[in-house]
Order: structure tokens, then sequence, then C-alpha cells
């Protein structure tokens, strides 16, 4: 206990040394020479440490004041000014954090908050001040005078001393590269050839020149621009040190003036000098902020024109794959369905048909790495959604892996393909175990938030939303490959352990559904991904039964399709389901078919893109002809116009390629059966 103790009062015995330590030597020279100090800076020194480790130094604070004044004053005088001291520094660090000051001063508005706010408290102190000399026995002979440069001593000693500590403490680091140091050595020799000019120190001009004394102002610049707030508040803090000795011994450029008006001119000297160099350095890092948000815009445009133009390519090969695809499906399953339960051939047909929707899968990757996949959204729980995956997701990261589930979310309805959030939740735990082959702890959890514009890309709303983390202890990543995360076929795993496309895919699904995915990553402190998806306020859909029996039916369909594989492989289901069958080879030939008055169609089985006219074209004509038929739509591929104005969206049925007979035959009988109204 008295270890714990002593280490808790090590910050207030620090912070009463330094304040009487930098009060004593303020001190000195105005003693030595029956004069007043121009400046305190001891009184920064409090604001400075309350403000940057809060009110538990209160007592070091009040300490140091107090034995400080008790070295030249009455007790009851050092308490009053021990009071004032304290009473300023909680005003000002109240008000700085009420107008929301940055510590780091880099804009425009903080050096100005910082002037205004300290001008209150050195009021306070000021009062204060001035009832410890009455208390004291020798009261001023101008009482106004005396309170006025009280004041100013104050105010110009917190502005200095605070913008040196608060910027050095907070402000970013330079990076100190020779030309750099160099630079900086140079501004000091500069700093200390023109001090001695503007005090008058030299025979070389008058030693009371008052214009001198403005050398200062373009060195302060300079200063700002070139090293920062930190380079600015430094460079003034130096000319004070050194200006106060000066003034206090009656030397410089003012002091052929009275007292009272030499230190007027002083701190009018110092204020203006720090502020136009603490402004033209928060003017430079404004600049520079708002440089660096233009340049991680423009990398974010690039990054999405090259991730669009990937996704454009991997689209259109994903539909020329799926078509291919969904002939190989449909024909293995026609031939399975032949076989007897034990021809040694079937086991070879069933090869072929896993060996497909592998393939399958893949272009379902591809797709929605390109945001061209047509999802069908739901209203799901993403807590529920968590329980349901939970044990397929302990079975694949191991024994070695600690795992958590922690659903959080109390709201956590959001309009999702099911299927695919899945395998966004797979991806990226798998992506998770991969990066701890020593083993490791691995949290998925959900949440809610608010998210403001700020906090989103452009092209998200702001609003609620689930939050569904990711959290891992592994190896982490580097700036360079957090950088290329979601681009397809990267990966850093060996050759064979991975496509490439996992994270890709992920991220494509997320923003298809009006999400946003984030990582987080350092080397050596593992990763967080962070998904962000609209919350929805509608209930979340209930799953039907599946049944297991292939439906048929005695409708006569319209087939159009332009892909004669495709078109094939579906007349010959369709026709062993029991349906009748027109079929057309492209989007005129149907409208030619749908307007012959002699023919009568149920339903319209159609592609969405045609090589002449689009599928939904075909089926607005048809409807105006023949208001009672229905429709289905099929594709590989469904360019980005038609996925954000939504076929699905508008109610019509989709089946998504490649599909199975018994995908085609249960959906058509869902749309044959459906009622009028619904």
């Amino acid at each position: 206990m008295g270890v714990s103790a002593g280490t808790h009062r090590r910050p207030d015995v620090a912070v009463a040394v330094i304040y009487w330590v930098i009060a004593e030597l303020t001190l000195l020279p105005a003693t030595s020479a029956g004069r007043v100090t121009p400046m305190w800076p001891a009184a920064g020194v409090a604001v400075a440490a309350m403000l940057l480790r809060g009110r538990g130094l209160i007592p070091g604070i009040a300490a140091g004041a107090f034995i400080t004044t008790s070295l030249h004053m009455s007790i009851p005088a050092a308490f009053a000014i021990a009071l004032g001291i304290v009473l300023e520094a909680l005003n000002d660090v109240r008000l700085l954090q009420r107008f929301e000051f940055d510590e780091r001063l880099e804009r425009v508005r903080d050096p100005l908050i910082l002037s205004a706010v300290s001008l209150v408290g050195a009021a306070v102190a000021g009062v204060l001040g001035m009832l410890a000399i009455v208390v004291n026995g020798t009261a001023a002979p101008e009482p106004l005078v005396a309170f006025v440069l009280w004041w100013m001593r104050d105010w110009i000693g917190v502005q200095l001393v605070v913008a040196l500590v608060a910027t050095w403490a907070r402000s970013r680091r330079l990076d100190w590269t020779w030309p750099r140091l160099a630079e900086a050595i140079a501004l000091l020799f500069v700093l200390a050839l023109l001090s001695q000019l503007m005090f008058g120190l030299w025979s070389i001009f008058p030693g009371q020149n008052v214009p001198m004394a403005f050398l200062l102002f373009p060195v302060v610049g300079y200063t700002g621009l070139r090293f920062g707030p930190s380079g600015a508040a430094t460079v003034v803090a130096i000319v004070a040190a050194f200006a106060l000795p000066i003034a206090a011994l009656g030397l410089g450029p003012f002091a052929q003036f009275p007292i009272g008006v030499t230190q007027f001119l002083l701190h009018t000297f110092l204020l203006f000098g720090w502020l136009s160099g603490q402004t033209l350095a928060a003017l430079m890092s404004e600049r520079e902020e708002a440089l660096r948000r233009h340049m991680a815009l423009e990398e974010q445009l690039r990054h999405s024109q090259k991730m669009e133009a990937v996704g454009r390519l991997v689209g259109g090969i994903a539909h020329d794959f799926n078509n291919l695809l969904t002939a190989i499906l449909g024909y293995t399953e026609m031939v399975m369905v032949s076989l007897e339960p034990g021809d040694p051939r079937r086991g070879d047909t069933e090869e072929i048909a896993r060996a497909a929707m592998r393939a399958a899968d893949l272009t379902r990757q591809m797709l929605a790495f390109s945001r061209k996949q047509v999802l069908q959204p739901e209203v799901i729980d993403l807590n529920v959604t968590l329980s349901k995956v939970e044990p397929m997701l302990r079975r694949v990261i191991g024994e070695d892996i600690v795992m958590t589930i922690a659903a959080k979310a109390t709201a956590a309805l959001v309009r999702v393909d099911p299927g695919q959030i899945e395998q966004v939740i797979m991806n990226l735990v798998v992506n998770a175990r991969d990066a701890m082959p020593r083993g490791g702890r691995l949290t998925v959890e959900t949440s809610d938030v608010r998210l403001d514009a700020s906090a989103l890309p452009p092209d998200t709303k702001p609003g609620m939303y689930a939050l569904l983390a990711v959290s891992d202890t592994g190896v982490g990543m580097p700036a360079d490959v957090r950088a290329r995360i979601f681009e397809p076929y990267f990966t850093t795993k060996d050759i064979g352990k991975g496509t490439g496309l996992g994270l890709s895919t992920a991220h494509g699904i997320i923003r298809q559904s009006d999400g946003h995915i984030q990582v987080y990553s350092e080397p050596g402190l593992g990763t967080t991904f962070r998904i962000y998806l609209p919350r929805s306020e509608a209930a979340a859909t209930v799953e039907a039964p599946v049944d297991e029996n292939m439906p048929r039916g005695t409708e006569h369909i319209l087939l159009v399709e332009d892909d004669p594989s495709v078109r094939r492989m579906s007349r010959e289901i369709l026709e062993r389901l029991g349906y009748s069958i027109t079929e057309a080879a492209s989007g005129r030939a149907g409208l030619a078919l749908g307007s012959d008055d002699t023919r009568h169609f149920d339903l319209a089985f159609c592609d969405v893109i045609l090589g002449d006219i689009s599928g939904p074209a075909v089926y607005e004509a048809l409807r105006a002809l023949r208001p009672s038929v229905r429709v289905l739509y099929m594709s590989g591929y469904v360019d980005e116009a038609i996925v954000r104005t939504g076929v699905l969206d508008e109610g019509h049925p989709f089946l998504q390629k490649p599909f199975t007979p018994r995908d085609l035959a249960v959906k058509l009988r869902e749309v044959l059966d459906r009622k009028e109204d619904e």
C-alpha cells in the first residue's frame, strides 16, 4: 500500500517542484533588480498540468503556488495567491474542454480559443492577487494599473506555456531527417542573432530601437510554417525566456518607457508574436490535413475504378461460365434420375455434379465480388444467424483457438441474402484462423451503432446500423497489405492455400447489401473486420418447409433464351415435368411468338440479358398483349443498372444460374400457383 500511495503522489510532487522552480527562475532577475516580473509562466504550468493530466493534480498545483509565494509574502497572502492559481486553472480547463479545444493547436480556432479562455482565467487570478497584496500590507500606489499588469502577466504566461507543453505532448511527431535537423539548427542560430539585435545588447543599433523588436515576427511565422505548432510555440518561448530577464533589468527596446508601459508593450509584442506563429502553423496544419484527405479520396477513387474494371471482367466471365454450368448440372441430374441406384455409372455422375457445384460456388464468389450477383435478400436476425453457423465455425477453427460469440445487438434485423452473409462470416473466420497458426482468441460479436456521414463513405447513408465484428489476436497486417486486402486474387497465403477471393467476395456482398466493411490491423496486434449493415424495421422472414418431391405441371410456357445449350436443357427439363414448351432464341423471336393470337401462354421463362433486347422489355410487351401471363426470370449475370433498380425488388421472381432441375421445378410451381393479388 505504501508503494502505491507513493506512486500516486509522484505527479503531485513533480508538479509542485516544477511550479516552484519556474516561479523562482522567473522572480530571480526581477528580485535582484528591484522590479516586477513582466510575465508569470508558472500559471501556464498549472493550467497545462491540469489540462493534460486532470484535476487530480490540484494538490500539487496548490502546494507549488503556496510554497513559492510564502517565501516572499505572508501566509494569508500565499493562501490567496494559491487559491487564485487553482481557480484560474480550473476555469481555463473547463472552458477549453467546453469549447472543444484541440491540444495539438492544429486548427485556426484553437489559438484563438486558448487566448480568449486564458484571458478570463487570468482575471480571476488578478483579483485574488490584488487581494493578496492588500493582505500582505503592500498596497500598490495605482491599484488599477497593478491589476492590469498582473492580469496580463498570467494571461501571456498561460498562453505561452500551455501551447508549448500541449503541442509537444499531443502534436504529430515531425520526421527529423538530416536536412530538417540542419534547418532547425540554422533557425536557432538566426533566432539567437536576432534576439541580440532585437533587445539592443550589441552596439550595432541603438539600445532602445523599438522597431527592431519586430524582427521576431517573420522568424515565428517561418517556424510555424515549417515546423508546425510545436515549432512556433518553442520559438516564442525561447524569445520570452530571453526577454524576461532583459525587461526585468530595465534593458531592451521598451526600456525607455515607464514600467507599466514597458510591460504592456512587451505583453503585446509576445502576444502578437505568439498568435501570428500559432495561426500560421494552424493554417499549414489545416492545409496539410485537407491535402491528406484529398489524397485519400483520390486513392479511394482509383481503387474503386480499379475494382469496377476488374468487376466488369469477372462478371462477364462468370455470366458465360454460368450458362455452361446450367447445362452441365441440368443434364447431369437428368442422367442421374435415369440411372438405377446400384448403377456403377451413378457414382461417376454424382462426381460430375459435385464438381459442377464447386464451380458454381466459384462463380457466385466472382459475381459477389463484382457486385453483379442478384442477391435474394430477406430480413434476418444477425444474432440468430450467428447461433446457426456457430457449430460450423467451431469445426473450422480447430481446438487451439478460443472463439467467443457475443450477440450484443438488441435490434439485429438486417435485409441481406442469408446464404451470402453466412459466407461472409465464414470467409472472415477462416482468414482469422489462418492468421493464428499457433492459436489465439477469436471474437465474433454484434452490436447496435449509430453512424453519421463523417464515419461512412460518401455513398453510404447515415443512421442506425447493426455492427458485425470479427476480431483475432493473430499476426496482423502491415499497411501495404491492408491497402490491397479486398483486391481479387490478392493473397498472402502459400500457393494452394487460398484463392484470394474470400475477402473480395465479402466486400462485394456487403457493398451490394448497402453496407460497409472496414479493417483495422497492425503487425503483431491482430486484426478486426467491422461490417456495418443498415438496420431493418421489418419483421424477420420465416423459412418455409422444404418439399422433397419434384413438382410437375401442364401449363404452356414460352422459353426465351439466347444460349443454345441452356435453351435445350431447359426445354428437356420442362417437357419431362409435363409442361408444353414454345422456345425462342432471342427477345424479338419471343415477342413474335407472344403476338400470335392462336397461342396461349401461362408463363414466360425468360433470360434477363438477351442479345437484342432485355428480358424485362420482352415481358412488358407480352403483358400488354396478354395481361394474365406470368414471368420467371433467369440469369447468370445482371448488369449493375438492373441490379440497382431491382428485378426482385419489383416483385418479379428470379432463378439464379446455374440451377438444377429441382430448383426450376420448385420455382415454376411457386410462380404459377401464386394468387393474382400476391
